[in-house]
C-alpha cells in the first residue's frame, strides 16, 4: 500500500500553500499584540491566507470576536489595515516598522508583530 506524506506549507510538491482544515486559511498562528482598547501586551490568535493576486492578509482575532485584518503587498510588505468609518477605525493612525524578519504594524494605540514566516511561508 503507498501512503503519501502530508502537504505541507512550501513543501517543495508544486501544489501550492497548505490549508488549515476547517479554515479558509494557509496557516494560524498566536503573534504579540497590543492596544485593543487599552489591552496589555499579550498573543492573539492570527490566520493568515497567503499568494492573493494583491498579496497577503492576517486576520487577527481580538476580544469580544473583533476582528482585525492586515494586508500585505505581494512582496511580503505591509500595506494597511481594514478600516471603517462605523467603527472609528478609519480615523487613527497606521504604520509600520521592522525589526529583524518581523513588521511592527500599529493601529493608533494598537500594535502587532507579524513574523515573515507568517507573511510568506518557509
Amino acid at each position: 500500500m503507498h501512503s503519501s506524506a502530508p502537504v505541507v506549507a512550501g513543501g517543495g510538491d508544486s501544489q501550492g500553500d497548505a490549508m488549515v482544515a476547517g479554515t479558509p486559511y494557509n496557516a494560524t498562528a498566536k503573534i504579540p499584540c497590543s492596544g485593543y482598547k487599552g489591552a496589555a501586551a499579550g498573543m492573539c490568535d492570527a490566520g493568515v491566507v497567503r499568494n492573493l493576486e494583491t498579496g497577503t492578509y492576517i486576520d487577527v482575532t481580538l476580544p469580544g470576536n473583533v476582528t482585525r485584518t492586515i494586508f500585505f503587498n505581494s512582496d511580503g510588505s505591509f500595506l494597511s489595515f481594514s478600516i471603517a468609518e462605523a467603527d472609528g477605525t478609519a480615523a487613527m493612525e497606521t504604520g509600520s516598522q521592522r525589526r529583524g524578519d518581523t513588521t511592527i504594524a500599529t493601529l493608533g494605540a494598537e500594535r502587532y508583530e507579524i513574523s515573515d514566516a507568517l507573511v510568506k511561508g518557509d
